[in-house]
């Protein structure tokens, strides 16, 4: 992975904005909502019926063994879809942290623009009159360079999962 603390906003702008974007995180996060909520009905369905049978229909050391047998996997089934949840809670979070990093960044527009300006400035600076505006023209990039790296810093996974431990 390259060190986005040392690209140009160009760079890191143009990363943000041009990609899919967080649609396809949103998605899923939506798969795995859904698989655990088909998992969480699965387990109840399956322990219902189970217990059903253990209770009405069927009952002696055979209806005890099919018990116990299927306790273990109503069991899974419920673990399964704790995970299938946290999974899509995950992706939640991922889609917020880029949709903030993904507000907080200048717009690739507005960075183009600025080196549009400073390059017309640079051009036209025959006897340095336009010093003063070159200069402020950069410390505006500088802060748009400023801007894209705080914002990636808040995005990036490993600087988050340091965070978090």
């Amino acid at each position: 992975m390259t060190n986005f603390t040392v690209l140009p906003p160009e760079i890191n702008s143009l990363r943000m904005f041009g990609g899919a974007g967080s649609a396809p995180m949103l998605s899923a996060a939506a798969a795995w909502d859904g698989l655990a909520g088909e998992l969480e009905s699965a387990a109840e369905s399956f322990a219902s019926v189970t217990a059903g049978l253990a209770e009405q229909a069927w009952q002696g050391p055979a209806a005890a063994a099919m018990t116990a047998a299927a306790a273990p996997y109503a069991g899974f089934l419920s673990a399964a879809s704790a995970q299938a949840a946290a999974a899509a809670g995950q992706a939640q979070a991922v889609v917020a942290a880029f949709e903030t990093a993904h507000a907080a960044m200048i717009h690739p527009v507005a960075v183009a623009a600025n080196r549009n300006v400073f390059v017309q400035l640079v051009m036209s600076n025959l006897l340095g009159q336009n010093a003063p505006a070159i200069a402020a023209t950069e410390s505006v990039y500088e802060q748009m360079w400023a801007q894209d790296v705080a914002a990636m810093f808040g995005y990036h996974p490993g600087r988050r999962q340091r965070r978090h431990r």
